[in-house]
């Protein structure tokens, strides 16, 4: 990943931890991790590297912490925000734009969510890369926000033609520019199709035209992590109160089970 930041005066350091163990079918978020510094001063949070143990790939994460709030949106699977043990690395999911900032010993929490499997005691391990603010970088704050818009899917029969697998509601308190996305799913979906559909977004044009495949716009779960489709030039825009469709298409053979696709949609506050 280049290096941004070279020019910066301020020291970065990583916030660690791993988890404790968090029954499975937990129905609701839990605190799993805890990271905290022992420094005194405010710290600029720059993006996060997370390690989960194979079949946790579904559960999913909250990145929460008094000055931090709703910088995820929906359901993020693990599988989506980082990769498995034993997969190449380093890779760091960054978090865009103005980055969130922390007071001195504020904690952050990292919150799960588990589906059929439980998780035992360092099955989940994370990083946040956060730069120690010394001196202040003006330009930070001309940025606009970033967030993670996400969802996980139900299930899509065989046969299915544009079916609504997950949805999507812009509930910002204003409009959002779409970036890119990051689409993981279960191994051997490779050749069904989707869309990312809303009324709004069609009108100008939509975001992908023709049958885009999973192996096109992801990877499987247990894919380095990250890596975003992006979205150059002029972004579309997802307005406040609309709702967006990952529709997918499915073939006499293949049909999408629940919770075998995930996407996070990366996206800027205007």
């Amino acid at each position: 990943m280049k290096d941004s930041n070279s020019k910066s005066l301020n020291h970065f350091n990583f916030m660690s931890g791993t988890s404790k163990a968090i029954p499975a079918n937990s129905n609701s978020f839990q605190r799993a991790i805890v990271l905290s510094s022992a420094k005194n001063i405010r710290k600029r949070v720059h993006g996060i590297v997370i390690r989960y143990k194979p079949g946790l790939e579904t559960c999913g994460v909250q990145i929460e912490s008094f000055s931090i709030k709703n910088l995820i949106k929906g359901y993020l699977p693990l599988g989506v925000l980082g990769s498995q043990f034993n997969t190449p690395g380093f890779r760091i999911f960054p978090f865009l734009g103005r980055k969130p900032i922390i007071k001195g010993n504020e904690q952050i929490e990292i919150k799960i969510q588990t589906k059929g499997q439980a998780i035992e005691e360092d099955d989940v391990s994370c990083s946040l890369l956060v730069e120690e603010i010394v001196h202040d970088d003006g330009e930070q704050e001309k940025k606009n926000p970033f967030y993670i818009l996400a969802g996980i899917s139900d299930s899509v029969g065989l046969n299915q033609t544009d079916k609504k697998a997950i949805l999507l509601a812009n509930d910002f308190s204003s409009d959002v520019k779409i970036h890119g996305w990051v689409m993981r799913y279960k191994e051997n979906l490779d050749k069904l199709k989707f869309d990312i559909y809303s009324s709004n977004l069609q009108r100008t044009g939509g975001i992908i035209e023709g049958p885009m495949s999973f192996a096109v716009g992801g990877a499987p779960f247990g894919s380095p992590a990250f890596d975003m489709f992006p979205i150059p030039g002029k972004k579309p825009v997802f307005e406040t109160s609309d709702s967006l469709e990952i529709q997918v298409t499915t073939s006499s053979t293949t049909q999408l089970n629940a919770l075998e696709l995930g996407i996070a949609l990366i996206v800027e506050a205007i």
